[in-house]
């Protein structure tokens, strides 16, 4: 492709060393670049691209997309966003994917990888291939690459819809974090419908309040109503219960659906019954209704199906197809994924990585009336600081025992992140806390001390497989941890 027409969607401010050069792909990391591509210097909140064009122009890089002149002979076009223009000109280098499938985007807190899951499994049901990008991975069937980021950088996300297109997917389910949202990741995309299930403390460290933070959200939003649109208007589906997510909604002038349990909704759950194993309701879709029998467990994964199952009835499934695809979902990795063995406790492991989250997967637990709450946490490094207090006191005040342990600690000090978590706690609290800084032993103590009726919860890692500490990346499972655990006081017992 010409450069020229690499660059037809963007506005240039200037051309320089000007040559109409034949592009042969669009890379924003110099370490991808190969001969004939074109580099977009993206300024990121690690790294500046711009630093980094000699290394692209040394791999062979035909031409430049810049927001500055830099020193260097290959044409470059100077662009004010290059955030933008990477996102335009990989829309334009593979054909604009997205236009030729459903695509689905799921926002919000919590939820955004469980309720993935469950509209895949509806659009698959329904007839057809479905890709799914999110925080698990990306990929089509049972294959999941990991992605690195919730939501993938512009340009990757462009490859990866022209693969699912090659692949033969009808339709595309992707989580949309407010990071992407707001540097302009999810440009040139246009979706079919957009979901927002909650808004919680998140992120802090990167937005500054919670207000941007849930603006930060609404940029994703307003793409689905915004002009110049080439497919018609994409429908919001929205949780009626949550207040951000309301006022959000309430600004939103495109079609909409709402879902809820405690706010008159279009989509909504009756007669719930929720247990150990499986969470059993009526899901009501204006005056049809369905009676469902739910495996992934707790009042959260009530709210998940509801926006799969409202996203889903905004594309045009029927009850009785939505009924099938979520009732196919058998497990999310890392998402309340039970580990049992013998006739030791029940391991529970989760995602939890906020206090919303955490409260809510700790008041399911307590819901569940095991015999003790026995709970294993951290929080993770280089983060938002304020967060921590807020989960030592909301584990202390749902648990009978907490193990405080390292998650992520990346270049912090864990000291100090396991000091902020524990002033959260209190002299008066009720549970035993402990402070166990390796996980791994933390798991095995926590898991030891459990008994049969126990609950052993394991939150703020779910299906990660590594651990970062001190900048280095180590290989780590909760779930199989856990397992390993249990496998071995299962042997005790029996020795």
């Amino acid at each position: 492709m010409k450069l020229s027409e690499l660059a037809a969607d963007v506005a240039v401010r200037d051309r320089i060393n000007w040559n109409d050069v034949e592009v042969s792909g669009v890379e924003t990391d110099s370490r991808r670049v190969k001969r004939g591509s074109c580099f977009v210097a993206v300024a990121g909140s690690a790294a500046d691209g711009h630093a980094f064009v000699g290394e692209a122009e040394r791999a062979g890089a035909a031409a430049l997309v810049v927001s500055r002149p830099v020193a260097s002979p290959l044409p470059a076009l100077v662009v004010e966003d290059t955030a933008l223009a990477a996102a335009l000109v990989a829309r334009r280098f593979y054909g604009d994917p997205a236009s030729k499938i459903v695509l689905a985007g799921i926002t919000g807190t919590n939820g955004k990888t469980s309720s993935a899951f469950l509209l895949r499994s509806v659009l698959e049901t329904e007839g057809g291939a479905c890709g799914i990008i999110g925080t698990v991975g990306y990929g089509s069937g049972d294959s999941l690459v990991s992605a690195g980021n919730t939501t993938p950088g512009a340009v990757d996300l462009h490859r990866m819809m022209a693969e699912f297109v090659e692949r033969g997917c009808r339709s595309v389910v992707m989580e949309v974090s407010s990071h992407a949202a707001q540097q302009n990741r999810i440009a040139g995309l246009e979706f079919d419908v957009g979901a927002f299930t909650n808004a919680t403390r998140d992120h802090l460290d990167y937005h500054g309040t919670f207000e941007r933070y849930v603006e930060a959200k609404e940029i994703f939003v307003r793409t689905l109503d915004a002009p110049g649109r080439r497919k018609r208007p994409g429908t919001l589906a929205w949780n009626a219960d949550d207040p951000a997510v309301a006022a959000v909604a309430g600004r939103f002038a495109g079609p909409n659906v709402s879902f809820g349990l405690e706010t008159p909704a279009d989509v909504r759950a009756e007669r719930i019954e929720a247990t150990l194993r499986a969470t059993n309701f009526d899901l009501v879709v204006g005056a049809s209704r369905e009676r469902l029998s739910l495996s992934l467990l707790g009042m959260f994964s009530i709210y998940n199906a509801l926006t799969a199952a409202a996203a889903a009835h905004a594309l045009g499934v029927g009850l009785p197809a939505i009924k099938r695809g979520l009732e196919g979902v058998r497990a999310v990795p890392g998402r309340f994924q039970v580990v049992a063995s013998g006739a030791g406790p029940t391991a529970i492991v989760d995602y939890a990585h906020t206090p919303d989250a955490l409260e809510k997967l700790l008041r399911f637990c307590r819901e569940l009336r095991p015999k003790r709450v026995i709970t294993v946490f951290g929080c993770g490094g280089d983060r938002d600081r304020g967060k921590r207090p807020i989960m030592g006191a909301i584990a202390a005040a749902l648990s009978d025992v907490v193990y405080v342990t390292d998650d992520n600690p990346r270049t912090e000090d864990p000291d100090r992140i396991v000091k902020e978590v524990l002033d959260g706690v209190g002299p008066a609290a009720a549970a035993v806390v402990r402070v166990v800084r390796d996980r791994r032993e933390a798991i095995q103590e926590a898991i030891r001390e459990g008994r049969e009726g126990d609950l052993v919860v394991i939150a703020g890692k779910g299906h990660e497989n590594e651990q970062i500490l001190h900048g280095r990346r180590v290989p780590f499972n909760d779930a199989a941890e856990a397992a390993s655990a249990l496998a071995a006081a299962e042997a005790r017992r029996e020795g």
